[in-house]
């Protein structure tokens, strides 16, 4: 199992409901919203050949869901234990969603 759905699977177990693969109004396609917490999960993108315009377009993309009112978490990149897959769900459980201007 890989990381992203064992915390996937860790937020189903806590009866946390997870929509994959979402579109979104700008045209953006997020890996998991969490909408009782109006939280987006996203996976570190693989930054190859054209890491400038890949960042560039993670990053407006990042910004225009938090005008949106969205809390964005990004999944790193490096391996996580089961503690760690843990703490990072808690983060989801525990703090509060920012509510929009």
């Amino acid at each position: 199992m890989t990381k992203f759905d064992r915390i996937i699977s860790e937020l189903e177990r806590r009866g946390i409901v997870v929509l994959m693969h979402r579109p979104t109004r700008w045209g953006y396609v997020v890996d998991a919203v969490i909408p009782s917490a109006n939280v987006i999960l996203l996976k570190m993108p693989h930054l190859i050949k054209q890491a400038k315009v890949e960042m560039s377009m993670f990053r407006d993309m990042t910004d225009r869901l938090k005008s949106d009112g969205y809390r964005i978490l990004i999944v790193p990149r490096a391996s996580m234990n089961e503690m760690q897959v843990k703490a990072f769900c808690d983060r989801i459980s525990v703090e509060p969603a920012f509510a929009t201007a």
